[in-house]
């Protein structure tokens, strides 16, 4: 009874976090700056890209390099398929343009023509057009996700990793050759794409909604268990009867498909299709979400997604110019605050020892680098300026090498976030659902036996003892 009371309250919390979620989402369509609104779009897009991610690296615990590939292919299909007729003719009086009649011609606007379906063929129903180029180019890159996901039945480890880091560069460096060119039109790409489902809120937080509720399912159903199983023991899991092969292939596909959309949105928050907006820099910031929100977390993911975006979208003062003494002031209460956050973390979940050496490592380095700033700054060359290019992936490389050295597992670990955590209740309580299905372990009849066993196995003792002493 409590049990079924604690879900009622849960469903309801969740229609009204959702109720809230789309009153603050109105909220920013209405009155958001224009670079909050992309922000968000990105977040929602990028979302989606690190959840489908979290399926091979965090559930399944194969450790994969080349999502950038699969988006790829995802985005350029997207592109090619509702790509303007005005883009279209610009391409092809181009003396640069490398693609030719039939490439120009893969549109979806012509199919719905050539059937007669000219009522979907309008600026109207562009929308529509979107929605078959989009999961056409998932359809696609989870072709290629079952074929990458065949090395997997053989390799495991950093063998794999290199595999899939492979395929994204060789499918990256390949849409730039003369046989792939007609499709991509080489290094120059092509501008034009649709951008209002890209940069719209709702389009892009549709997509992340369907993708989290199709990856939460996932994750508790019979096949999540097993890819979960298959992370923490491959020999155990195919004791047990899981289908390793069938289990791998499947998670590449399924989270290939997700990353072809997720490059259908990012090709149009782009509006443009170009190699240069593949390369493996966008893995890499799908892996820091991955890894400090929580592997095999989809909240967690969410949760490094926002962060990983946010220093992306307003870093832009972190690589402005600095002198050398502000650098050290700065760093010094970076790394303070990690050991505080780290600090107030263990004493949470009352984690032991509570100070370990690496605490005192971050705490000194912090100290020094303070007192350096503080006490020389009338130094000669510590007021001369530098300006950090590239401090937003430092920051990001930083964040991710403190997260795996005070808490490899990420924020929230494998855990979800669970409204029990504002209620403060306890997790470690056995459901009524799991107490029932366990009653054969505290059943009367399983007691008796348990008992008989015990008096024999005393019996037996008592015996052995008597006869030593005779």
């Amino acid at each position: 009874m409590l049990d079924t009371q604690k879900r009622h309250r849960n469903t309801i919390l969740n229609f009204a976090a959702i109720g809230v979620l789309i009153v603050f989402l109105l909220i920013i369509d209405g009155i958001g700056s224009v670079k909050l609104e992309q922000a968000f779009a990105l977040f929602a897009i990028w979302g989606i890209a690190a959840v489908s991610l979290n399926l091979i690296n965090g559930t399944t615990g194969i450790l994969s390099l080349g999502h950038h590939g699969f988006m790829l292919i995802g985005g350029y299909i997207t592109a090619l398929l509702i790509l303007s007729s005005e883009s279209r003719a610009r391409i092809a009086n181009s003396a640069r343009s490398q693609m030719n009649e039939f490439t120009l011609g893969l549109s979806i606007k012509n199919w719905f023509e050539a059937l007669g379906l000219n009522a979907l063929a309008t600026d109207d129903t562009l929308w529509l057009r979107f929605i078959v180029a989009i999961v056409i180019g998932g359809i696609i890159s989870m072709i290629f996700g079952l074929i990458v996901g065949i090395p997997s039945l053989r390799l495991r480890g950093d063998y794999l990793a290199i595999v899939t880091f492979g395929f994204g560069e060789i499918i990256r460096l390949l849409a730039s050759t003369r046989l792939f060119a007609p499709f991509t039109n080489g290094s120059l790409g092509f501008s034009g794409v649709p951008s209002e489902f890209g940069k719209s809120l709702w389009w892009t937080f549709g997509f992340l909604a369907i993708t989290v509720f199709v990856m939460a399912k996932l994750k508790y159903s019979s096949y999540g268990r097993a890819l979960q199983g298959i992370r923490e023991d491959e020999i155990a899991a195919e004791a047990m009867g899981v289908n390793l092969a069938y289990h791998k292939v499947l998670a590449f596909a399924i989270s290939a498909f997700f990353a072809g959309i997720a490059g259908g949105l990012w090709v149009s928050w782009l509006a443009t299709a170009r190699l240069d907006v593949f390369l493996f820099t966008l893995t890499f910031f799908f892996l820091v979400a991955v890894s400090v929100g929580g592997t095999g977390s989809v909240t967690g993911v969410l949760i490094g997604t926002a962060l990983v975006v946010f220093v992306r979208q307003y870093g832009d003062p972190l690589e402005e110019s600095y002198t050398l003494w502000q650098w050290l002031l700065a760093g010094g209460v970076l790394l303070l605050a990690a050991a505080v956050a780290t600090l107030i973390y263990r004493n949470i979940r009352r984690l032991r020892p509570r100070l370990n050496a690496s605490i005192y490592i971050v705490v000194g380095l912090g100290i020094i680098a303070l007192l350096i700033g503080l006490f020389a700054a009338s130094g000669g060359q510590l007021q001369s300026e530098y300006r950090a290019f590239g401090m937003r992936a430092i920051i990001l490389s930083a964040l991710l090498v403190i997260i795996m050295i005070f808490k490899p597992d990420g924020i929230l670990g494998q855990a979800e976030f669970n409204w029990a955590w504002l209620f403060r209740e306890r997790k470690d309580q056995p459901t009524d659902e799991e107490r029932a299905q366990d009653a054969w372990l505290t059943g009367p009849e399983l007691s008796k036996r348990l008992e008989a066993a015990e008096t024999r196995e005393a019996s037996a003792e008592t015996a052995g003892e008597s006869s030593e002493a005779n």
